[in-house]
């Protein structure tokens, strides 16, 4: 595969969410913005090197206060990846930044699987801001009242 053939995978998954337009940038990169403005974008990059694509969104700098709890939360998450969908979750050494990433091949791929990916991805970023925070900016219990699929919504997410 190719930086165009990944174009037009990505291109496939906008047409679903109902974006129009070339996605992927000539760089292979490119940002997605979910309609809930508490849920961190995803940054796709394309690599070359080895046909593959990672996911990424910076979730927010852990404090001190619930560091090793939340620590020892995301490594049960990632146990045999059992309630991880497959994603990894981080921190930065420079700034205590906490995020989480998907790496995958694309061989293969059509973009409804490149979808499924993106909307799992998109899940557990949010799951893992709700475990971070456990309050959305408005002050509401985010983890009991939100949709985070990307499918469900007419225009959940901007690309």
């Amino acid at each position: 595969m190719s930086l165009d053939n990944a174009k037009k995978l990505m291109i496939g998954v906008a047409e679903t969410l109902g974006c129009k337009g070339d996605v992927l940038g000539d760089d292979g990169m490119c940002t997605v913005t979910l309609e809930k403005s508490w849920m961190p974008p995803v940054h796709i990059c394309y690599i070359d090197s080895d046909n593959s694509m990672l996911f990424f969104s910076e979730i927010g700098i852990l404090t001190s206060e619930r560091e090793t709890e939340i620590l020892k939360e995301l490594m049960h998450r990632h146990y045999l990846f059992a309630d991880s969908n497959g994603a990894c979750a981080s921190l930065s050494g420079d700034n205590n930044m906490i995020t989480v990433q998907l790496k995958f091949s694309l061989s293969e791929l059509t973009a409804n699987d490149l979808l499924g990916l993106l909307n799992d991805f998109a899940g557990e970023a949010a799951k893992v801001k709700i475990l971070v925070y456990g309050k959305g900016e408005n002050g509401n219990d985010e983890s009991s009242n939100t949709d985070i699929s990307l499918i469900s919504s007419d225009k959940l997410l901007e690309i």
